[in-house]
This record gives C-alpha cells, sequence and structure tokens, in this order.
C-alpha cells in the first residue's frame, strides 16, 4: 500500500466550478465527493488539497488505497511500429 507522501505527489486532474452565487467549487473528479469551496478558484483549490489530505489519510486508515491518476497515450499505429524496445512497452499497451 502506498504512502500518504507518495499519493499526494500525484497531480490529479482538477475541476473548478464557478457557481451563481459566486462560489467556487474544486473538485477531483475521479474520487466521488472529493471537493473543496471557496470565494476564489485559488482559495478553493488550496481547500482541496487540505481536503484532499485529510481524505487519503482517512482512507489510508481504514485500509483503503486512494485510486492514482492515469495517463492516457495514443500513439498512432505508424508511430508505435518504429519505437524500440517495444517489448518494455506492452504491458503498458491496451488494445
Amino acid at each position: 500500500m502506498k504512502k500518504l507522501i507518495e499519493l499526494l505527489k500525484y497531480d490529479y486532474p482538477i475541476r473548478i466550478t464557478r457557481y451563481p452565487d459566486g462560489m467556487y467549487c474544486a473538485e477531483i473528479e475521479m474520487i466521488d465527493g472529493l471537493c473543496a469551496y471557496g470565494k476564489t478558484s485559488g482559495e478553493a483549490l488550496s481547500n482541496l488539497n487540505e481536503v484532499k489530505e485529510a481524505a487519503f489519510e482517512l482512507m489510508l486508515s481504514q485500509g483503503k488505497e486512494p485510486p492514482v491518476p492515469v495517463v492516457k497515450l495514443e500513439i498512432p499505429l505508424n508511430v508505435f511500429k518504429k519505437i524500440q524496445n517495444k517489448s518494455k512497452l506492452r504491458q503498458f499497451v491496451k488494445a
């Protein structure tokens, strides 16, 4: 199981929404309910980082591992065929 310090290093995709009342919501969509609010987008983002750390601590204390971000990279087949050492990449290839 990963440690908290490792998990906090990941860059999670964040969505920031401004509501009609002027408040901002920053959320990590890949983790249901993980969001924070603020009067500015910066405040919402700062609050999100605090909430994320607390949420991850709670998950780990319950024996649950928070999900880690996944990068989706699409490489055209003709380019992929030219890559050397494909054997090292095959484990990451999804057909």
